[in-house]
C-alpha cells in the first residue's frame, strides 16, 4: 500500500494498476482513505504546480476508480472534474481496474456515466468497453450521444460518412435531433458547414438498412419544429434535403410543413414552402391546406416568401376560382406588408379574381386596405369604391421621443446592506452609467465613518472576488496588483480592495500611473482611475467625508453652487480636498456663466474656492485638450475649426504651448496633465473601451469632443463588425450640450452628426438601434440639424465606411416608429449624393423605398425635384432602385396616393 501512493504522489498513474492488482477489499479501503486526503490536499496546491497537480490528479483518479465498492461512487469519482483537470481519464488504465467487476456493477457504472453531461471521445471510449464488457443495453443519454458524436469525428471525414458501418448508430444516430442541443461536433466538417460529412453519413443510413426511412424522416421533421440555434436548423434542413422525401412521404406530413412554414426560420420555411408547392401543383394539397399555408405565409416578413405564395395563390385562384372566398381575405394580410412592391403584388392579385369572390369579402378587403401605404391606397379605391376606402384627410402627425430632461442624481446609499448590494450588482455587471458615481459616493461616505464595519459586509457579499480569499501574490506589491487591473483600467474594485483588505496596506492603492502620450481614451479613463485609487488610499490614512465630484444631474453635471456648499462643508470638518475629485468636479460644472456662484467660491478664502471662481468665471489655464483637432492638417483645422463656448484656442507657438502646459500642472494632478497639450488620435488611439457610456461623465459639457475622440473606435468597430460600439451615442445625445452655456443645451454638432451616422451603420442591430434612439432624441430636443447628417449618411457610405443596406435598416426603424418626416429629412440630403455614386446593386433601392414611403406619408405635393432622380428613374428595367425611384418621384411631385392609375397586370 505504501508504495502504491507514493507512485500515486509521484503521478505515475501507469504504474497503479500493476500495485493496486494484489490488495484486497480491507486494503483497498485504508487506500481510498488515503486518495481522499490527497483528493483534498489537491485542492490547494499553487497553480504554479499545474503540471504535477495533473498527473498526481490523474494517478489519484484511476486508482480510486479501482478501489471504490459501489457503481454510483466509482462513476462520480471518476467524473469528477477537479480530478480530470481538463482532460478525461484514460480509458485503458480505468478499465484494468475495473474489469475485475462483476457484469452488473459494470453496467450499472457504464450508465451513470453516460448520463454526465460534457462528455468527450474519451469517455465515449470507456462507456463502450464497460458496455461491451458487461454486455449491457447500448446507453441513449444525451451525454453519450454527445460522447460518441466526437469519437466518430476524431476518427476523420471517411468514418463519418461511412457512418452505416458503425454498430452503435442503429441506437445512437435518431437520437441526434432528439438532445436538447445537436452535439457541435457534427458542424466541424468541413469549416462548420452544417451540410457537410455528418448530414450525408445520417442520410445514407437507410439505405444500408441501418435505420428505418421514416423513423430518420420523422426525427430530422420534429428537430425543425422544435426549433434552436439557426446552425442546428440548418443541419436538420441539410438531412431532410439529402433524403428528398418522396410523393407519399410529402402528403403524409402536410402538417408538419405547414408548421415549419409558420414559424420555421427562413431556410426552413422556404423548403417546406417548395414542399407544400409542389403538392399543390400535383392536385394532391387541399383548400384548406391551402388557406393555412397562406395564412402562415402571407403573415410573415420575408419578401421572397411572401411574393411565391402570391404567385401561389394566383395559380391556385386561376385553376379553381371558387376559392376566392376563402383565399382572397387572407390575401388582405399582404396589404399590411412593410415593402411596398408585396402590397402591390397583392392588390393587383385581389383585382383580377375580386369578381369571383361575394359582397362580403370585398367588404373585409375593403377594410384590409386601410393599411396599405398611401401610394397604393389609390389602387384600392378604384376596386372598393370611393365612398368607402378614401381615407380622411387628416393632417400628419409626427412622433418623436419626450425630450430628454436631466434628472437630479439619486443621493448615495444610505447603509452599508443597501451600498453593498448596489455594489455587488455593478461589479458583477460592469455597469457604466451615472449610477456608479451614486455608489462611488456611498463607498466614499460609509468608509469614512468605519472603513471596517464597511470591508467585513464586502468580503462577506463577494466571497468569490479574488481579493476576498488573497491569492497569492496579487495583492502583494503595487506591480502585481497593477498587473492585474491595468495600470490606467477604471475599476471600482480598487476602491472595493481597499476596503476589504486585511491585513490594511494603504500604500498599495496609491496612483503611480503617469499617462504619456496623447490618447484621449487612455487619459479619460485614467482620470477616473486616479480617483479610485485616491479615494482608496485616504480611506485608512485621510479619510475625506464625501466626494466633491459627484454629479448633481443624470447626465454628470454639477450644480456650481452645490460644490460651492461642498467644499463650505470640507473646510468645516478641516477635511483636505483630494486633488482628482477636486479635478473632477471642475470638468463638471459650467466654464463661464455663473457669477453668483463664482463670487460665493471666492468668499470661501480658500485655494480651491479660489480656483473655481477663476473656473466659472472661464480663468484659468486654456485647455487645448479639449478642443477637437483630429481630422485633417494642422493649419486646415484651425481654420475650420473655432473654440467653442467659454474656450479659447492654444496659441500654435512653441513658448504658448509650454505655458499652458505647465499652467495645467499647476492646477491639476498628474492624471489632468493630458488637458495642456493637443490630443491627437494616432493608429494606435483606436481601441474600443466599454468604458465609453462613462466618458460623458467626465466631460458632461463637451460631447462635440468626445464625438470626437468616439469616431476612430467606431468606424474600425463598425469595420469588425464589433458589439456596442455605439453604445455610447444615446448619452451623448442626451448630454448637456456646449460647455459654455451653464444650464443650456447647445446645438450637436458636426463630429455628433458624424458618430450617429457611423452608429446607424453597425453591423450589430442593438448598436443601429443606439444610434436611432440618439438620432430621435436629438431631433426631439431640436438639436438634429437635418441637412449635416444626411450628408455625412452619403459621405460615409460612398467612402465605404458603412454598408448602405445597414443605413437602411437603421432608417427603417426610425421611420417606423412614427417619425416620418425626420427620417425624409435626414434622407433627402443624403440622396444626391447616393444616386450620384452608388451602385444600382448596392442597397440604393432600399434607402429610395423608405425615402419614398416617407414621402407619401409626411410631405405636402410638389416637394420638388432631387438632383440624378429623374435620370435613374428613367432607365430600363425592373430593378428595385429604378422602380422605387420612379415612386418617390410621383410622391414629390403630386399629393400622396393620387396617381390615378387603375389596378392590374400580372403578379411576379
Amino acid at each position: 500500500m505504501t508504495e502504491l501512493m507514493q507512485a500515486v504522489r509521484k503521478g505515475w498513474s501507469d504504474k497503479v494498476p500493476g500495485l493496486l492488482e494484489p490488495l484486497g477489499p480491507a486494503e483497498r479501503k485504508e487506500v481510498l482513505a488515503e486518495l481522499k486526503k490527497l483528493r483534498k490536499e489537491l485542492r490547494d496546491w499553487d497553480w504554479r504546480e499545474w503540471g504535477k497537480r495533473v498527473s498526481v490528479a490523474r494517478a489519484v483518479l484511476v486508482a480510486g476508480a479501482g478501489c471504490l465498492p459501489g457503481p454510483a461512487a466509482a462513476a462520480a469519482w471518476i467524473g469528477a472534474r477537479e480530478l480530470q483537470l481538463g482532460q478525461s481519464g484514460p480509458p485503458k488504465l480505468l478499465m484494468s481496474v475495473l474489469e475485475h467487476r462483476d457484469d452488473d456493477f459494470l453496467g450499472k457504472l457504464a450508465h451513470r456515466l453516460a448520463a454526465r453531461s460534457g462528455l468527450t471521445d474519451s469517455d465515449a471510449l470507456l462507456i463502450d468497453a464497460l458496455v461491451q464488457r458487461s454486455g449491457c443495453p447500448l446507453p441513449t443519454a444525451d451525454g453519450f450521444v454527445n460522447g460518441w458524436v466526437e469519437l466518430v469525428t476524431r476518427q476523420g471525414d471517411k468514418a463519418v460518412r461511412r457512418l452505416w458501418a458503425d454498430p452503435r448508430a442503429s441506437v445512437l444516430a435518431v437520437r441526434i435531433f432528439e438532445t436538447p442541443r445537436i452535439p457541435p461536433q457534427v458542424f466541424r466538417y468541413p469549416h462548420h458547414d452544417p451540410k457537410g460529412p455528418w448530414a450525408a453519413g445520417l442520410a445514407a443510413l437507410p439505405e444500408h438498412g441501418v435505420v428505418e426511412r421514416s423513423v430518420l424522416l420523422d426525427a430530422c421533421v420534429a428537430r425543425l419544429l422544435r426549433g434552436g440555434r439557426p446552425r442546428e436548423s440548418a443541419f436538420a434542413l441539410a438531412v431532410l434535403r439529402a433524403l428528398a422525401p418522396d410523393g407519399e412521404e410529402c402528403r403524409s406530413r402536410v402538417p408538419d410543413w405547414l408548421g415549419l412554414v409558420a414559424d420555421g426560420v427562413p431556410s426552413v420555411a422556404g423548403h417546406a414552402q417548395k414542399l407544400l408547392t409542389e403538392l399543390a401543383g400535383q392536385g394532391q394539397l387541399s383548400e384548406e391546406s391551402l388557406v393555412s399555408m397562406a395564412e402562415a405565409v402571407l403573415f410573415r416578413p420575408e419578401k421572397a416568401l411572401v411574393r411565391s405564395q402570391l404567385v401561389l395563390v394566383d395559380r391556385e385562384l386561376r385553376k379553381r376560382p371558387e376559392a376566392a372566398a376563402a383565399l382572397l381575405p387572407v390575401v388582405g394580410e399582404a396589404f399590411g406588408h412593410a415593402d411596398t412592391d408585396v402590397q402591390e403584388r397583392a392588390v393587383k392579385l385581389v383585382a383580377r379574381h375580386l369578381a369571383a369572390a361575394g359582397d362580403g369579402v370585398r367588404e373585409e378587403l375593403a377594410a384590409a386596405a386601410e393599411r396599405l401605404s398611401p401610394s397604393q391606397r389609390t389602387a384600392a379605391r378604384f376596386l372598393f369604391g370611393d365612398d368607402e376606402n378614401e381615407a380622411s384627410a387628416e393632417a400628419y402627425e409626427e412622433f418623436l421621443p419626450a425630450p430628454a430632461v436631466a434628472q437630479p442624481l439619486a443621493p448615495a446609499p444610505g447603509s452599508v446592506a443597501e451600498l453593498v448590494e448596489e455594489l455587488v450588482v455593478i461589479m458583477r455587471s460592469g455597469e457604466q452609467t451615472v449610477n456608479f458615481e451614486r455608489v462611488f459616493d456611498g463607498m466614499v461616505r460609509l468608509g469614512a465613518q468605519d472603513p471596517r464595519v464597511l470591508g467585513k459586509a464586502v468580503r462577506e457579499a463577494m466571497p468569490t472576488f479574488w481579493w476576498v480569499d488573497g491569492s497569492p501574490g496579487v495583492l502583494s506589491s503595487p506591480r502585481r496588483l497593477e498587473g492585474y487591473f491595468g495600470r490606467s483600467t477604471p475599476d471600482i474594485a480598487y476602491l472595493a480592495v481597499a476596503l476589504a483588505m486585511d491585513p490594511v496596506v494603504p500604500d498599495l492603492l496609491v496612483d503611480r500611473s503617469k499617462p504619456k502620450g496623447s490618447c484621449p481614451h487612455k487619459a479619460l479613463e485614467a482620470v477616473l482611475t486616479a480617483r479610485l485609487r485616491e479615494a482608496g488610499h485616504r480611506v485608512w490614512t485621510d479619510p475625506m467625508p464625501f466626494l466633491l465630484a459627484t454629479p448633481t444631474r443624470t447626465t454628470g453635471a454639477l450644480d456650481p453652487l452645490v460644490l460651492v456648499e461642498r467644499l463650505r462643508e470640507y473646510g468645516r470638518l478641516g477635511a483636505r480636498p483630494g486633488p482628482a475629485d477636486f479635478g473632477q468636479a471642475l470638468l463638471r460644472v459650467p466654464r463661464g456663466g455663473a457669477e453668483a456662484a463664482a463670487e460665493a467660491a471666492a468668499g470661501l478664502g480658500t485655494p480651491e474656492g479660489d480656483r473655481l471662481a477663476a473656473w466659472l468665471r472661464g480663468e484659468g489655464p486654456r485647455l487645448p485638450g479639449l478642443v477637437p483637432r483630429s481630422r485633417g492638417r494642422r493649419k486646415d483645422r484651425e481654420a475650420e475649426e473655432p473654440a467653442g463656448e467659454g474656450q479659447q484656442v492654444a496659441p500654435r507657438g512653441r513658448f504658448g504651448n509650454v505655458r499652458e502646459q505647465l499652467a495645467v500642472r499647476r492646477e491639476f494632478p498628474r492624471a489632468f496633465h493630458w488637458l495642456g497639450r493637443d490630443m491627437e488620435l494616432g493608429k494606435s488611439c483606436g481601441t474600443w473601451s466599454r468604458w465609453q457610456p462613462y466618458w460623458a461623465f467626465v466631460l458632461p459639457y463637451e460631447r462635440e469632443v468626445l464625438a470626437d475622440w468616439l469616431h476612430d473606435p467606431m468606424v474600425k468597430g463598425v469595420e469588425w463588425e464589433s458589439r456596442d460600439v455605439a453604445a455610447a451615442l444615446p448619452v451623448l445625445a442626451e448630454a448637456e450640450g456646449a460647455h459654455g452655456h451653464a444650464g443650456h443645451d447647445g446645438p450637436a454638432g458636426h463630429r455628433l452628426h458624424r458618430v450617429v451616422g457611423v452608429g446607424m451603420g453597425s453591423a450589430v442591430a442593438d448598436d443601429r438601434l443606439a444610434a436611432v434612439d440618439a438620432l430621435l432624441m436629438l431631433a426631439a430636443r431640436g438639436q438634429l440639424d437635418h441637412r449635416v447628417l444626411g450628408l455625412e449618411l452619403a459621405d460615409l457610405v460612398n467612402h465605404g465606411v458603412v454598408m448602405p443596406t445597414r443605413i437602411a435598416d437603421a432608417l427603417h426603424t426610425a421611420a417606423s416608429g412614427g417619425a416620418y418626416a425626420t427620417v425624409w429629412s435626414v434622407i433627402g440630403p443624403a440622396l444626391p449624393g447616393l444616386i450620384r455614386s452608388v451602385p444600382v446593386n448596392r442597397g440604393l433601392g432600399r434607402i429610395l423605398a423608405i425615402a419614398a414611403e416617407c414621402a407619401e406619408r409626411s410631405l405636402p405635393a410638389g416637394v420638388g425635384e432631387i438632383p440624378g432622380l429623374a435620370e435613374l428613374a428613367a432607365r430600363k428595367g425592373t430593378s428595385q432602385a429604378v422602380v422605387q425611384a420612379g415612386r418617390l418621384r410621383r410622391a414629390l411631385s403630386a399629393a400622396p396616393g393620387s396617381t390615378d392609375t387603375p389596378p392590374g397586370g400580372t403578379t411576379h
